[in-house]
């Protein structure tokens, strides 16, 4: 009888590998991040402003696959750590657009600076090659939006 199942039982699972080391650099990445008080759909947002400049509120919504009532919770709680901010639009008042605010870029630039270090540390059982596929992998296996849209910028 055996003991437990073969050694590539388990690793021959794409689901299965992909679904723990995803739950363990959600873990790292969560609590990396968490320094700065935010959370990773705030973190996407900050993103997608660095790389913008600016956004339309509702833009980031769907570029980003993020319920309107969640960005608002979400830019609440960027606009109250003072990363970002939200102006009425001059030429449509019924629409925001948000911007990182002087210390978000701060901010933002010594998180991404944190979050290249975990991922090099993560990453260092990977040779640069083996760390360039999985991320080109990575990307085409996970779209940007359920539709298939590009964060602005």
């Amino acid at each position: 009888m055996r003991k437990g199942p073969p050694d590539n039982a388990l690793t021959s699972s794409a689901g299965f590998l992909l679904s723990r080391v995803g739950a363990a650099v959600q873990t790292g990445f969560k609590e990396l991040i968490g320094r700065w008080e935010i959370r990773p759909q705030q973190f996407a947002i900050l993103t997608a402003l660095d790389a913008a400049g600016q956004a339309y509120q509702q833009e980031l919504c769907q570029a980003l696959g993020i319920d309107s009532g969640n960005m608002v919770e979400l830019v609440d709680g960027l606009e109250a750590r003072g990363y970002a901010q939200r102006r009425r639009d001059p030429r449509d008042r019924r629409r925001y657009l948000l911007a990182l605010t002087a210390e978000g870029e701060t901010a933002f630039a010594a998180m991404k600076q944190a979050v290249d270090e975990y991922d090099t540390r993560f990453l260092e059982p990977l040779d640069p090659g083996e760390q360039a596929a999985l991320v080109a992998a990575l990307a085409k296996l996970y779209p940007t939006t359920p539709e298939g849209r590009r964060v602005p910028g």
